[in-house]
C-alpha cells in the first residue's frame, strides 16, 4: 500500500468510525434496518436510551446522510426515520457483517482466551 492508499484509508476508517461512534448508534442503526420507525419506537427497541441520546444520534445520523427523517403530519404531529435509499443495503451489509464478526469472537475469541465479559444465569465475572 503506497502512502497516498494509505492516507484514504486512515481517513475512511477514521470517517467511519465518527459514524459508527456515540452510544447506541450501531443499535440505532440495527433498528432502522427493519425499516421505518418513530423516535417512540425506537425507544421502546432500546429502552435502556434516552429520547435525548437517540434524538441526538438521529440528527448526526441525518445530517450525515445516513438517515433520512419523514415528516408525515396532516394534523398530528407524525415523524419516521429511515435509513437513507442509496446507502442503506451497504448500511445493512456492514451492520450484518458486525454482527458475524460479534457472535464469532463470543463463540470463539473469548474461549481462546479464557475470559468472560459478561455476567450471565452461570456466573462470570
Amino acid at each position: 500500500m503506497n502512502r497516498a492508499s494509505s492516507q484514504f484509508a486512515h481517513h475512511a476508517s477514521f470517517a467511519a468510525d465518527t459514524l459508527l461512534h456515540g452510544k447506541w448508534r450501531v443499535e440505532v442503526l440495527c433498528v432502522l434496518c427493519s425499516g421505518p420507525v418513530r423516535l417512540g419506537q425506537l425507544a421502546r427497541a432500546i429502552p435502556r436510551s434516552s429520547k435525548k441520546v437517540l434524538t441526538q444520534n438521529l440528527r448526526d445520523l441525518e445530517a450525515a446522510g445516513i438517515v433520512t427523517r419523514k415528516d408525515l403530519s396532516d394534523l398530528v404531529w407524525h415523524v419516521e426515520y429511515e435509513l437513507n435509499e442509496e446507502l442503506r443495503e451497504s448500511i445493512v451489509a456492514l451492520i450484518e457483517h458486525l454482527s458475524q464478526w460479534g457472535k464469532a469472537y463470543l463463540r470463539n475469541g473469548l474461549q481462546k482466551n479464557g475470559k468472560q465479559t459478561r455476567k450471565g444465569p452461570g456466573g462470570g465475572t
